[in-house]
């Protein structure tokens, strides 16, 4: 024990620099844990085929003028991308079944003529043509099975 006044400054400064390296030495420690189980994370996720965020697929898309970014789920990233339908494509609305078929390939026909009738839950749908034009192919037969989205019928509209 020290018995002079700088003997004890100096054991109580010694003490100080004990307790500092010792908190130095905690917080070492502590980040290398963190870093640890950041790591041991990471290769949980992989393992999982989960992204991290550097690796996600952000989108950006505008509103009014402002611009915001998301980022997209895997099953959006999946869907087929749109786009627009030609103006004499005629798809069925519903699944059904074609009973009846009013038309060939090379007919002329007019806006609102009846292509084609679609069964669907015991009612009977008319198909009518969008547009004037030639019928250019028909992609069904009569008592076939057509599920929603099926291409039916392909007009070639006329050109006014």
């Amino acid at each position: 024990m020290a018995t002079t006044k700088s003997d004890r400054k100096k054991e109580k400064e010694e003490k100080k620099e004990r307790k500092e390296q010792e908190r130095k030495e905690q917080e070492r420690k502590e980040q290398e844990r963190k870093e640890k189980k950041e790591l041991e994370r990471k290769e949980k996720n992989e393992k999982k085929g989960k992204k991290t965020v550097e690796e996600l697929v952000f989108s950006e898309f505008e509103i009014d003028g402002a611009i915001y970014k998301t980022t997209l789920p895997k099953y959006y990233r999946r869907n087929k991308k749109w786009k627009p339908k030609a103006i004499g494509d005629i798809e069925s609305m519903i699944t059904g079944v074609i009973k009846s078929i009013f038309v060939e390939q090379g007919t002329q026909v007019k806006q609102g003529d009846c292509l084609l009738l679609l069964e669907a839950m015991k009612m009977n749908n008319e198909i009518l043509s969008p547009v004037d034009g030639t019928v250019q192919e028909i992609f069904v037969a009569e008592n076939a099975n057509v599920p929603k989205g099926t291409l039916m019928v392909k007009i070639t509209p006329d050109i006014v």
